[in-house]
């Protein structure tokens, strides 16, 4: 199991409560069911069309890193700061 994956869906977990959404409301909202997103979760193991529509529902998007920035993609995955909010700024 991909440890990075799960880090990644407990992130995603973690925005959607700040923006005051369970998990099972996320769930919802990305057109899974709160079992099924729960199931991913715990195997850490997810399609990635899921998980970008999960960031999306959270106004998130997924952004690769060259390998060569494995460290700072690891740190950045670590610290939250993997996906970058697509709002325009004000």
């Amino acid at each position: 199991m991909p440890k990075s994956i799960k880090t990644l869906i407990d992130q995603l977990i973690l925005a959607a409560r700040t923006r005051g959404l369970s998990q099972a409301q996320l769930a919802e909202l990305a057109g899974l069911t709160p079992v099924g997103f729960s199931k991913a979760k715990r195997r850490g193991d997810i399609r990635a069309s899921t998980l970008a529509e999960l960031a999306d529902q959270l106004d998130l998007e997924l952004a690769l890193i060259p390998r060569s920035s494995r460290e700072k993609a690891t740190e950045a995955i670590k610290t939250g700061t993997f996906f970058r909010s697509v709002r325009e700024p004000e």
